[in-house]
């Protein structure tokens, strides 16, 4: 099965619905916290060489709160992780068996700061790594867990207009954060996740596959997220 595939069938898991409308929340949540950030970056700069500093630190901030925000609207769970060691915060959302984080790179492709936090996150990730994965025995196939895999809501500047991201991208990572799995721009995201969803109502799968889950867990959601998914569900 082709990678993107694997990530999108596990993105949608057993809610493709609710994974197809997180990705359009934050799509576009996320195109209005680019725009707020450098609206607000020129208002708030005590001269035009601040501006890139403030524009760059409020695209973060604002770039949480949209995560969080999308996340809430779509039903998600999601909770604030502090890095380790100490110092930093981020919003972890959970979406399938993904555990996704917003993050911004200079160009597309380009691999994020290798942090602590980063790579216990993106430890799971091994196990669906194409380059190290092996034949799976049908034993093997019925194993699930909670895991959550680790992926980043990529968004690229543009070089022409700072108002907008030049891309949105689903990206995830290998286990040594040394090259990026798959790369998922958000127009072809959104197609994928739709057709999941249609194939799902209909009861059927695309491709009629399943994708087993055999790390160890290493990300859960609070008792009160998992008990609400599960009210859902039923």
């Amino acid at each position: 099965m082709d990678i993107d595939q694997v990530v999108i069938d596990m993105l949608a898991d057993k809610s493709p619905a609710k994974a197809r409308d997180m990705m359009l929340a934050w799509a576009e949540r996320r195109n209005s916290s680019w725009s707020n950030a450098a609206r607000e970056a020129q208002a708030r700069a005590g001269s035009d060489w601040h501006v890139p500093q403030i524009r760059g630190q409020l695209r973060f901030h604002l770039g949480e709160a949209a995560l969080a925000d999308a996340a809430y609207t779509a039903g998600a769970g999601v909770i604030p992780l502090r890095s380790q060691p100490p110092g930093g915060v981020c919003n972890v959302a959970r979406i399938g068996r993904f555990a996704l984080v917003s993050l911004i790179v200079r160009y597309p492709g380009l691999l994020p700061r290798r942090s602590i936090t980063r790579k216990l996150l993106s430890e799971p990730n091994e196990a669906i790594d194409p380059n190290l994965r092996l034949p799976l025995e049908d034993s093997d196939r019925r194993v699930i867990t909670e895991l959550a895999y680790f992926g980043c809501l990529t968004a690229v500047p543009s070089a022409v207009d700072p108002s907008v991201p030049a891309i949105l991208a689903l990206a995830i990572p290998n286990k040594g954060l040394t090259g990026w799995i798959s790369w998922i721009p958000f127009h072809r995201l959104h197609a994928l996740l739709q057709e999941w969803s249609d194939f799902a109502s209909s009861g059927t799968e695309p491709g009629g596959g399943f994708v087993p889950d055999l790390a160890f867990p290493k990300f859960r959601l609070p008792k009160s997220d998992i008990a609400d998914d599960k009210k859902k569900d039923s």
